[in-house]
């Protein structure tokens, strides 16, 4: 059965929003990770000065500026299996 192509636009919404939930569930696992505390401590401190370290908006909102993360942090998010290797890449 052919499905229309309204029905296909909100099956890859809701995959794209089940793919974002998943990276937010894995970001909030990093927090026992040094390596990545070290590696983003000074993007999340310039880009969500106002949200607690380590805490779920913290996450949120890092997840939201992802593609704005130094390469450093991206790397050992990569590097501790947190996010794929390449996700932020466009």
């Amino acid at each position: 059965m052919i499905l229309p192509q309204a029905v296909r636009r909100v099956g890859k919404l809701a995959l794209a929003c089940i793919a974002s939930m998943t990276l937010t569930a894995a970001t909030a696992s990093a927090q026992s990770s040094r390596a990545v505390r070290n590696a983003c401590n000074s993007d999340a401190k310039r880009m969500c000065p106002r949200e607690k370290p380590d805490s779920p908006e913290m996450h949120y909102c890092m997840e939201a500026k992802g593609k704005l993360l130094s390469s450093r942090c991206i790397r050992a998010l990569e590097d501790d299996g947190v996010i794929p290797r390449g996700h932020f890449k466009s």
